[in-house]
């Protein structure tokens, strides 16, 4: 008995061990290290929402956001790369690279990724507030080195929040950006096998 209790308990080490290291939660790490990060935010002037699914005229149906913060200075859609290792890319190409030693991978450019994003807020506010603009924010909380080009919308998370500070021109007032955000919070989607269609349809767009 206590022979199969020793491989049981090694069985189950095995196996979180696998899921740990599975890209999905590697990746739901990472945006919960960065919502801990966005949640240091003053929360007098702005509101976080997390893994927002919204209707979109995208390649899919939906758009994932990983974070949206509406604030009384604008509205940040901020796109989280859980990737370690150093990454190489410039605003304007399409790939980006992946360094870890020897081994190297391309990934789509996020900043392109959130564009989907941007447009999908914007679809839902802009017919009230026209004048909005949302801001495009890329967070990579577990990079050893960031070597990106052309933008300053790109950094690790502390970076992220610190962009997000740094916009002190009041757009919205409280009541306009409770509005915005509840919009955003009733457009959400939670039905559970659309978000299982929306993540389906993710992968076979990734190959």
């Amino acid at each position: 008995m206590i022979y199969f209790i020793i491989f049981f308990i090694i069985a189950a080490a095995i196996v979180i061990s696998i899921i740990e290291k599975s890209p999905y939660w590697i990746g739901r790490r990472g945006e919960k290290f960065v919502t801990k990060k966005l949640l240091q935010l003053d929360p007098a002037h702005f509101r976080v929402l997390n893994d927002v699914l919204l209707p979109s005229n995208g390649s899919l149906n939906t758009t994932q956001i990983d974070h949206i913060v509406v604030s009384n200075y604008g509205i940040f859609c901020i796109e989280t790369k859980a990737y370690q290792g150093w990454i190489f890319g410039d605003a304007s190409q399409e790939y980006w690279t992946q360094v870890i030693y020897q081994y190297k991978e391309r990934f789509y450019n996020p900043l392109r990724q959130n564009y989907a994003h941007i447009k999908a807020v914007e679809k839902l506010i802009m017919s009230k507030y026209p004048k909005t603009r949302v801001f495009s924010l890329v967070a990579f909380p577990d990079a050893d080195k960031l070597k990106i080009s052309g933008t300053d919308s790109v950094g690790y998370a502390c970076d992220v929040v610190k962009k997000i500070e740094s916009f002190t021109n009041i757009i919205f007032s409280d009541t306009e950006r409770d509005e915005i955000c509840e919009i955003l919070i009733k457009s959400n989607i939670l039905d559970k096998d659309a978000r299982k269609l929306h993540n389906k349809g993710a992968r076979e767009l990734k190959g």
